[in-house]
């Protein structure tokens, strides 16, 4: 009585932790967590989407395919959806131009703590009626004379030369556009209301967003459309697309390999016991994993559908097991424990080496698995053999013939399978290891094929537009590193190996607010004077409004804790007291695995070049280590353990020598089919090592308990072999729905490589451990002969 109260509290108190544990769990849906974490580039395009806001942003692509845009039809639609969208920001044209105001106010923030020299210059220009009247005169010469349009306007609109700051001069220099080359393309920015990385909050924001602009007459009036992109539209598709995964893999695994069951056992009273078993099993498995991990990112969303044809193996092995004479649970459990135990651990190992990955998603898939893997076993072990008292399997009156062959055809089969895998490697090649950006978007993404179309009408939105990071502990040290920085980037410009490049150092606030307090004073206190100066030199009020508007703002007492929000584009700190600047290069190239190491001077420990581009550049020598350094390896170890296992040379050559031709036709599948192995269908090749593996230890332990008798191991543990093969494969081949491809991939590739391990495993293995010393049992039937074998008490088939 006491052992069994003690069981139920313990029960009670593994639940309750695992609820614990669920409730903390969410989903992470940023593509950057699946990634490398000490991968450099990645860190930098993790600071830029945090610190400078670039993954709150809602792009709003407006496309006319017969005309061009006009600008007051946008103005029209951007007032439209600012009404609605309150008090959300929406741009669609620069700062300047937008908001003078508000750039006046940056602009003056700006100048308080320019560097000596260029206050040095403003006074030139402004601190005397001599030196202004001097300057204006060179003003208009360069209006009358210019044939630079951007510079000639600059002039007009700004005598004083405010707009000439070193950093305001580089950034107005580039060339970001809100209107695509043609006219027919134009972008409208809207800025998130409220941060967030909630998912299901961003779709709300989303179908707002789509409302007030369907409800825009003008969409119809003017022949236009639209398409979003954007952090938040990412975000949304892929937060939606793991919940489908989630739930829709589950769904169709749970109906298939219920049927599957009830086809192989023939009692629907089992399979309800095993589903709640299975159920404690996912619970322990997520409420460990809540406290591990706290998330589940798109990667490792797909574990519940593996885990679930891997699992209900084990109950099923032990049901078909207890057909035999064993009577009760204790003495099942206790036959049972070791081929259970051994499989467990050996497919724990396969996907326990997973964590060893560069990748962080595959990381926490290996780590979720081996947790429900050990579990399942635990909680299939413990309670399977109790409820097999209330449900037992019923026997059969018939006797199903084992379809083993023997060890000759067995060997004459596996040297066809070997022939026609190495021809085909002579022929097309072996299989190469790749990694695409693609590969984790949802495969209907309107955020990337709207971001695609952005990249081709806008050049500066481009894969060779790379964004440049740098980090310092202080204002004084992040100026040393961005001029250190800077000096590479001018190497690169003469090199050729840069067109261009932005880099804002001047933007560093690395001075004191009141450092040119006095100088601007002094310009400040002559306002009128200077104005009056400048207009009676024929600049007409529009011309001086920029210039007055700063001169205003310049009067004001600065906040010294708050950064511009011009300036906050390209500069910024945070609380831990790190700061940042953030500017852009323009490669010559398009960035490349073969070319990136020409960009190493911008891959520093203060510095570093990031985006899509440069991180799959980065990205694929990692899959390739994974691929030769973990994966291959892995499939070493675990042959190695099965001499641990059998004790037993000729045992384990039997089961290398399967798994080796399975491997062999999978590989060989990949290159027929145009396909390549990347991080995550990579795993395909340990799994089907490790499940080939599970399959040997179940055949040979099943061999060696019966003495041989083929039809008996057959009847019993080969059925459940070729249910846990269904399964597994079952688990996998449901996430050829997933939502993005890498998942797709490795579902294939692992229903591909777990049917054929069950295949070639069950009609193979039996046969090649028949010994040439060992006579056929009595009553058994070598796999070579024709003979029945004698009526034996069995599972229903």
């Amino acid at each position: 009585m006491l052992r069994k109260l003690s069981f139920i509290v313990a029960l009670l108190i593994v639940v309750g932790v695992s609820i614990a544990g669920l409730l903390r769990l969410r989903f992470e849906t940023d593509i950057l967590e699946v990634l490398p974490k000490n991968m450099p580039s990645v860190e930098a395009l993790k600071i830029s989407q945090k610190h400078f806001g670039n993954d709150q942003q809602v792009i709003l692509l407006l496309q006319s395919y017969d005309e061009e845009i006009f600008e007051e039809d946008v103005a029209d639609f951007v007032e439209y959806l600012r009404e609605k969208l309150a008090p959300a920001k929406v741009l669609y044209k620069a700062e300047l131009e937008e908001d003078p105001t508000g750039f006046a106010r940056s602009l003056a923030d700006i100048w308080r703590y320019a560097q000596p020299t260029d206050m040095e210059s403003l006074l030139a220009r402004a601190g005397t009626e001599e030196g202004l009247k001097n300057h204006l005169d060179r003003v208009k010469a360069e209006i009358r004379t210019s044939f630079d349009q951007q510079e000639t306007t600059m002039a007009a609109y700004d005598p004083l030369g405010f707009l000439m700051h070193p950093a305001i001069h580089q950034l107005l220099g580039g060339s970001f556009s809100f209107q695509s080359e043609d006219g027919k393309s134009q972008m409208v920015i809207i800025q998130s209301r409220t941060p967030t990385n909630d998912y299901k909050k961003h779709a709300l924001w989303l179908e707002e967003i789509r409302q007030a602009s369907d409800n825009w007459p003008g969409l119809e009036d003017y022949g236009l459309t639209y398409n979003l992109t954007g952090g938040p539209v990412f975000n949304a598709e892929i937060g939606a697309g793991m919940e489908d995964d989630m739930s829709g893999t589950i769904m169709l695994t749970s109906i298939a390999v219920g049927i599957l069951f009830l086809l192989i056992q023939r009692h629907p009273g089992q399979l309800v016991f095993i589903s709640l078993l299975l159920g404690l099993s996912f619970l322990i498995t997520l409420g460990i994993g809540g406290w591990l991990f706290g998330t589940l990112n798109l990667v490792s969303v797909g574990f519940a559908a593996i885990l679930l044809g891997l699992v209900i193996d084990y109950a099923v092995v032990i049901a078909r097991e207890s057909a035999g004479c064993i009577s009760t649970a204790k003495a099942l459990r206790r036959e049972m424990a070791p081929s259970i135990l051994w499989a467990a651990l050996t497919t724990a190992i396969v996907f326990g080496l997973l964590t060893f990955s560069t990748f962080n998603g595959v990381r926490q898939l290996g780590g979720l698995i081996v947790i429900g893997l050990l579990s399942g076993a635990g909680v299939m072990l413990v309670f399977t053999p109790m409820f097999l008292q209330r449900f037992p399997c019923r026997a059969s009156r018939t006797f199903v013939r084992a379809p083993f062959v023997g060890a000759g055809t067995a060997r004459i089969l596996i040297g066809l399978c070997m022939a026609a895998a190495l021809a085909v490697f002579l022929t097309k090649g072996e299989p190469e290891v790749s990694f695409n950006f693609s590969m984790v978007e949802p495969g209907s993404s309107e955020a990337a094929a709207t971001f695609d179309k952005i990249q081709e009408q806008f050049p500066a939105w481009s894969d060779r537009n790379l964004q440049l990071i740098a980090r310092a502990d202080s204002a004084k040290q992040l100026r040393e590193v961005a001029e250190q920085a800077q000096g590479e980037m001018e190497k690169l410009h003469a090199q050729g190996i840069l067109k261009s490049y932005q880099w804002p150092v001047d933007l560093i606030r690395d001075r004191e607010p009141d450092s040119n307090a006095v100088a601007l004073s002094g310009i400040v206190g002559k306002r009128d004077e200077i104005l009056k100066i400048i207009r009676e030199n024929g600049f007409s009020e529009k011309g001086t409004a920029l210039d007055e508007q700063v001169l205003v703002e310049l009067a004001k007492t600065p906040k010294s804790d708050l950064i511009s929000p011009l300036a906050k584009h390209f500069y910024n700190h945070d609380a831990s007291g790190n700061y940042y600047l953030s500017g852009s290069v323009l490669s010559a190239e398009d960035v490349t695995v073969e070319n990136i190491g020409k960009l190493d001077a911008l891959a520093r420990d203060h510095w570093n070049i990031t985006g899509w581009a440069v991180i799959q550049a980065k990205i694929l020598p990692s899959v390739k280590r994974d691929f030769y350094v973990i994966f291959l390896p892995a499939t070493g170890l675990l042959l190695l353990a099965l001499l641990v296992v059998f004790r037993s040379l000729r045992d384990t050559v039997i089961s290398i020598v399967v798994l080796l031709t399975v491997l062999a036709l999978i590989n060989a599948f990949v290159v027929v089919s145009g396909q390549s192995w990347n991080f995550l269908s990579g795993m395909a090749i340990p799994l089907i090592v490790g499940t080939g593996i599970d399959y040997s230890i179940h055949l040979i332990f099943a061999l060696r308990r019966s003495g041989g008798d083929f039809n008996k191991v057959w009847n019993c543990v080969g059925k459940a072999i070729c249910f846990c093969g269904g399964s597994t494969a079952i688990g996998f081949g449901s996430l050829l729905f997933a939502s993005n491809e890498m998942l797709r991939s490795m579902g294939q590739l692992c229903s591909m490589g777990v049917l054929l391990t069950t295949f070639l495993s069950v009609v193979l293995v039996p046969g090649l451990w028949k010994r040439k010393s060992m006579e056929a049992p009595s009553g058994s039937t070598e796999p070579d002969g024709a003979g029945t074998h004698a009526a034996l008490p069995e599972v229903d088939a």
